[in-house]
């Protein structure tokens, strides 16, 4: 049973032609509503799958609307006609609807026409407080980076807070909002102003990451998410921790310290460096490798474990799921615990049954609403050794 199905089953009136473009089904509810419809998914879903260990309840988000910090648009130009829809999402902060508006207006006018012919996205990160303004283009000639320059000094006299504005070049025109594939030659990434790096305030110590690395969309559930993956890892001071897809750290600082060492992973080489240079300026010995998470990375890159220094092990992969093999060679190293988080509900069955081939068993599931207004959940599960 899929999980979208479980959400259409306890959503009245629900057809698949009645979903909103965009993914966000229950984002006109109440979301008091919606969170009993996502508690009845998530334990049909479990029940129908036959899945061991009932999910606790969902951890609700503390901004259940307007608590984007990504967001993203479209940019189709056609011949005398520009499709750029600006819509307002109610998921998203008010000023990223205002950013996207007073671009919009810019566009659409002859001036900017070779602007918005070469564009395939444009994308707003940062926090609550703060914007970046990402635009993904197609080509990246002279007269294109001369529009961008200018585009660039009207954010900068908005009153939106807008920080820094940076372009990036898909040639693949890919439907992924950042690219598909980075560019082997030429101009990838252009600077137009402020930092190349955003900063995650978390309370007693702050995280930067680059402009194009992948972060969690909802700020007001990082919190939620670390206290919970915390208590769930129950980490210890004997205890090595191995924190898989690590992006630019977020779990490995926030738990790293309960730990007697912290080896971190990630395939993309910007946001591993964001997290060298966070260890450097925090402090912390802490280790961080570049590599793709696969079966032949895990066998012949990653250090060989030792049977009396315990080992725990986080992977938060994307929403795809982890790669074959995967499982299996992290099995093999027999950890005292793993923390399995998953983004993409539908994968978690077969990692489940893959785990308990390879003899670990479910100890605690915990999904949390990460992406509130869609029929989508992060899922947290605890395995032990059988």
């Amino acid at each position: 049973m899929f999980f979208e199905q479980a959400i259409a089953n306890n959503l009245p009136g629900y057809t698949k032609e009645s979903d909103s473009a965009y993914g966000e089904t229950l984002a006109p509810l109440d979301y008091k509503d919606e969170l009993k419809i996502k508690n009845a998914a998530i334990k049909e879903f479990w029940e129908k799958n036959r899945l061991p260990r009932g999910p606790q309840p969902v951890i609700a988000s503390p901004m259940p609307r307007n608590y984007r910090t990504t967001s993203k648009r479209r940019v189709d130009m056609q011949p005398g006609d520009l499709r750029f829809n600006e819509y307002d999402s109610i998921l998203e902060p008010e000023e990223h609807n205002a950013i996207y508006r007073l671009l919009f207006d810019k566009l659409i006018t002859p001036a900017y026409k070779p602007l918005a012919y070469a564009l395939n996205w444009i994308i707003i990160r940062g926090t609550y407080q703060y914007r970046v303004v990402i635009f993904n283009v197609k080509k990246m000639d002279a007269s294109i980076v001369r529009k961008l320059k200018t585009i660039a000094e009207v954010l900068q006299q908005c009153p939106y807070h807008v920080t820094a504005a940076h372009a990036y070049l898909d040639q693949t025109e890919s439907d992924y909002y950042l690219e598909s594939k980075r560019p082997t030659e030429g101009l990838g990434f252009k600077q137009l102003f402020g930092p190349r790096e955003l900063s995650l305030n978390l309370g007693h110590f702050s995280l930067k990451y680059p402009a194009t690395g992948f972060s969690q969309i909802n700020e007001s559930q990082i919190h939620n998410l670390i206290k919970a993956a915390s208590r769930m890892m129950g980490l210890e001071k004997t205890d090595k921790f191995l924190d898989l897809y690590c992006g630019y750290g977020l779990f490995s600082f926030a738990l790293g310290e309960a730990a007697k060492s912290v080896l971190g992973v990630e395939w993309e080489g910007p946001s591993i460096e964001s997290a060298k240079n966070s260890a450097k300026f925090l402090k912390k010995n802490y280790r961080f490798i570049a590599g793709k998470i696969d079966e032949e990375f895990l066998q012949m890159r990653l250090p060989r474990p030792i049977p009396e220094e315990p080992e725990r092990i986080l992977l938060d992969p994307p929403r795809k799921g982890t790669e074959p093999g995967v499982i299996r060679c992290l099995a093999a190293r027999h950890p005292v615990r793993v923390l399995h988080i998953f983004c993409g509900t539908d994968e978690i069955p077969d990692a489940i049954k893959e785990w308990e081939r390879f003899g670990y068993r479910v100890k605690e599931v915990q999904p949390m609403d990460l992406f509130p207004g869609t029929p989508h959940l992060e899922t947290l599960v605890a395995l032990e050794r059988k």
